[in-house]
């Protein structure tokens, strides 16, 4: 199992999680958020870090194409995470730069992830909100559980110390054979943008 770790804030963080072996460490750069990156790091901050191991990842919502690949240049981003009602071909123009992650948000049935087949490498289920992410809330797994993904996928929305357990089942189902990545935010941090590093070590140490 991979892990992500998103909605980092500081730079000495995020060192410190590529060291604990987080593969994927995320920036977002959504002007709304409580943890939008560009508050506390600057684009040259941000292009300085040269995680190990981890991938950087830039986290984006209803932004232009040229925004995006702009922060992908000059801050080196490794991947893109499109949180927003962004379209097919929004996202194989980025696809075309970068690997991108197209986010769905889960409500009380399946979405229609299948039109994004050639245009994301990878998928993220998060939990739907009239918020884009940092909900701190789960969606049900049961509703995506039987569904084959056919692509390598994140699961997200609220994701805890106490989901061990449930994500141990989730990997034995059909939709299981696909999940790549858990990716963790809000349950753990002290403060929005501030994680809980022994929390996170305890979390991922189960797993590696």
């Amino acid at each position: 199992m991979q892990y992500k770790v998103c909605g980092i804030t500081q730079a000495e963080q995020a060192i410190t999680l590529d060291s604990m072996g987080v593969d994927y460490i995320g920036f977002i750069f959504y002007p709304l958020s409580k943890r939008y990156v560009l508050n506390s790091l600057s684009i040259d901050d941000l292009a300085k870090l040269k995680p190990t191991h981890a991938k950087k990842v830039g986290v984006f919502v209803n932004e232009t194409a040229v925004k995006v690949l702009g922060i992908v240049e000059k801050a080196k981003l490794d991947l893109v995470q499109l949180h927003g009602e962004e379209d097919v071909e929004y996202c194989k123009s980025i696809e075309k730069v970068v690997p991108v992650i197209k986010v769905f948000r889960v409500g009380n049935v399946v979405p229609d992830f299948t039109v994004f087949e050639q245009a994301a490498s990878y998928y993220l289920f998060d939990t739907d909100s009239a918020l884009y992410g940092g909900t701190g809330q789960h969606f049900n797994w049961e509703i995506i559980k039987n569904t084959a993904i056919q692509k390598p996928y994140f699961l997200s929305g609220g994701i805890g110390p106490h989901d061990v357990q449930g994500i141990e089942v989730m990997q034995k189902t059909k939709a299981g054979k696909d999940l790549m990545a858990i990716d963790i935010n809000s349950q753990f941090e002290t403060t929005p943008g501030i994680k809980n590093l022994e929390m996170i070590k305890t979390f991922i140490d189960v797993h590696i």
